[in-house]
């Protein structure tokens, strides 16, 4: 019979682990490693040829080259050979056998800590796939009119035996070979007269296991793809065809054609690898490509493929990674189209610059054009839906301050912080500010005044002298809403809507404080030691009056008898008249001002003496007006309000919408008010003029 010469590397096949077989206490398992059923391969003659042909593997005794894996062999972590830390066990030795044209092992697993999430999994039954790695030696080929080659494999040495976790195909159970610069080894080809015709194979590619024979899927579970580690899609050097009939006179110098092939697969590998890191896909998928021995041609297809796949503009461009960082023109574009927009906003705050002035009358889509153009985005032909859908998808890349969904939402923060910035807030006149670090409760101590001092006789001993104190405790809250900005409002260029919204977000934020601040004066809460703010028992609570000398003097009487906690009068006095907007504004001003006295009972002695603060949300529900006074928060604790550390005011998050088909923006709020010391604070309950 003729024969030819040709490199294989290892090649791989599905096997199956028998689940009885599973020994924990033994720590093994059995595994058929072969059946030898037939599975359909193709082959390549030069670059345009493909050629199907079956293979079988002939599982007798004479076929079979034992030695290697009957004196423990190696039991692998998906054909990894490059490191130590890739075996899971090792065949036990002796244990391989062959019967009823099946091949059997026996297989300890490793009790090393570094595989223990793997064993376990295969001990428990979660990995159950295998895979034989195994060498053809010589192959006898045959052909009948009408089918196709069908290759035996007469003499043969499996390898190593490898746990695989996903099949390479939906119908089969086990994934084939993934084994990592294998050199080749010479193989021969005898060839039957009638298929005599000389083999000018130039690469072996993987063909999934479809066409599988009748019966083999049930008594193997499957027979998985080869895995050959073929030149990368280079043509190998094929030996030249002897007319000798000798197996000698044939061979090839099996040292330099594993030379020759660990160097085409390395190249293979890393070209591969590159091309996946470019192009931003993951390490796994590029694995996958190398392990399956795909060519650098095929790999290029598959990337492409792959892209394709996670594309949302359906492949009419592909949008390259950008660097992380911006750039300067990145930069000062971005601020341009943010003044742009700010300006046509608010024309009057906002000068247009001369940035600016390069997007001024676009519309939203307009500039989202622009975007995806100077992005490498192609939108030529895309429909107003398509163009608003393409903006605010994240592609390959990270964003960049010039990106569209970036601009709009700095647009946001800035709006909603204009607002919340433009809203008056009275009580930072007479609170007190503070900032927390963390939402953890806190404590505010109010301490006595210092003890008295003693006097000292010649030679006296110095007495200890003891701070009583009692203590407040509050903690941050936080308050937020989500703000959408929707495919409707860009393609509708409703800017004005988006802009309004973040705006009166804003406001709230700010009219938010101002309501938790307020509602401590009004709701009168109870202080930590059990009695309401304004009290009888605080002395802090005045007959009810409108605000006029009696009133005051009143006022001024009671801030002169507070005691500290020790029961010592301390010195304090107030600083602030807090009062509603009508009937007692116009008392309180009339009361402070100063006026030239026709004689000296007619002296305004309060004139100038207090700051007068109108708000409205000392405006009750019913009844008459109340008007409160308030020391210096320098002086002595009133109400406290606080802010967390880095996040004073309104603050926003931005993202691609989910339940919103646009852009989200989160708009969040850490606030809290707490009132800390009752002895600087007065109430009087209010009465209706005479």
């Amino acid at each position: 019979m003729p024969k030819d010469m040709m490199d294989l590397p290892v090649i791989g096949r599905a096997a199956s682990v028998r689940p009885e077989s599973i020994n924990r206490d033994e720590r093994t398992i059995e595994v058929v490693w072969t059946t030898g059923a037939t599975v359909q391969r193709v082959r390549w003659e030069g670059w345009d040829d493909r050629i199907e042909y079956d293979e079988t593997l002939e599982v007798t005794p004479e076929a079979l080259r034992l030695d290697r894996l009957n004196a423990g062999g190696p039991f692998l972590n998906s054909h990894r050979g490059y490191g130590l830390e890739s075996v899971l066990g090792s065949v036990v030795p002796g244990s391989v056998r062959i019967e009823g044209g099946k091949g059997y092992a026996t297989i300890r697993l490793t009790e090393a800590e570094d595989a223990a999430p793997i064993v376990q999994r295969i001990l428990e039954g979660t990995v159950r796939n295998v895979s034989v790695g195994y060498r053809v030696h010589q192959y006898e080929i045959t052909k009948k009119d009408g089918e196709r080659e069908e290759w035996r494999a007469v003499d043969w040495e499996p390898m190593e035996i490898s746990a695989v976790a996903i099949p390479a195909d939906p119908g089969s159970q086990t994934r084939s070979a993934e084994s990592r610069e294998v050199p080749c080894n010479p193989c021969v080809l005898v060839r039957s007269q009638e298929s005599a015709a000389p083999a000018k194979t130039t690469k072996e590619a993987i063909m999934p296991n479809k066409n599988q024979r009748a019966g083999e899927q049930d008594e193997v579970r499957t027979e998985d793809t080869v895995q050959t580690r073929s030149n990368g899609g280079q043509a190998p050097a094929t030996p030249e065809t002897s007319t000798a009939t000798t197996a000698q006179e044939t061979r090839v110098d099996p040292e330099a054609a594993a030379q020759r092939a660990v160097a085409a697969e390395r190249e293979r590998s890393t070209t591969i690898t590159n091309l996946c890191r470019r192009h931003g896909l993951d390490g796994d998928f590029s694995a996958d490509l190398v392990a399956r021995g795909v060519s650098v041609e095929d790999a290029r297809t598959a990337i492409l493929d792959k892209i394709a796949e996670s594309d949302p503009l359906q492949g009419r461009s592909y949008e390259p990674a950008q660097p992380r960082g911006d750039s300067e023109r990145d930069r000062q574009r971005g601020e341009a189209l943010e003044n742009a927009l700010m300006h046509r906003v608010n024309p009057g705050q906002h000068e247009l610059t001369a940035g600016g002035r390069e997007f001024r009358g676009m519309s939203l889509l307009e500039i989202a054009r622009d975007n995806l153009e100077r992005r490498g985005v192609s939108t030529r032909g895309m429909t107003r839906q398509e163009l608003a859908g393409a903006v605010f998808t994240r592609a390959a890349g990270y964003h960049t301050t010039s990106d569209f969904p970036i601009i709009l939402g700095n647009l946001a923060n800035r709006t909603l912080r204009d607002a919340y910035q433009a809203i008056p807030r009275t009580f930072t006149a007479w609170a007190r500010r503070e900032t927390l670090t963390d939402f953890k409760e806190v404590t505010r101590a109010q301490l006595s005044g210092a003890p008295d001092l003693e006097k000292v006789n010649e030679a006296g001993e110095f007495k200890y002298g003891t701070m009583a104190e009692s203590k407040e405790v509050y903690q941050l809250s936080t308050y937020g809403r989500i703000i959408g900005f929707s495919r409707k409002m860009l393609i509708n260029d409703d800017l004005s809507a988006f802009t309004r919204l973040s705006s009166a977000f804003g406001a709230r934020a700010a009219e938010l404080e101002g309501d938790i601040v307020y509602a401590i004066l009004m709701q009168n809460p109870t202080m930590g030691d059990g009695v309401d703010l304004f009290h009888a028992d605080h002395g802090n609570l005045g007959t009810a009056a409108v605000i006029d000398e009696a009133g005051l003097t009143a006022a001024y009487r009671a801030y002169a008898q507070q005691t500290g906690i020790e029961g010592h009068r301390i010195s304090v006095s107030p600083s602030f008249l807090l009062t509603s907007p009508g009937q007692r504004a116009v008392e309180a001003r009339k009361i402070l001002t100063a006026t030239t006295p026709a004689g000296t009972d007619d002296v305004n002695v309060y004139a100038n003496k207090l700051q007068v603060i109108e708000e409205r949300r000392l405006i009750p529900d019913s009844g008459q007006d109340p008007w409160f006074l308030s020391a210096n928060p320098a002086m002595i604790d009133t109400v406290e309000y606080a802010y967390l550390e880095g996040q004073e005011g309104v603050f926003t998050e931005t993202r691609m919408g989910f339940e919103v088909d646009g852009l989200e923006i989160k708009a969040r709020h850490e606030f809290a008010a707490k009132a800390i010391d009752h002895r600087g604070l007065y109430k009087n309950p209010g009465k209706a003029p005479s």
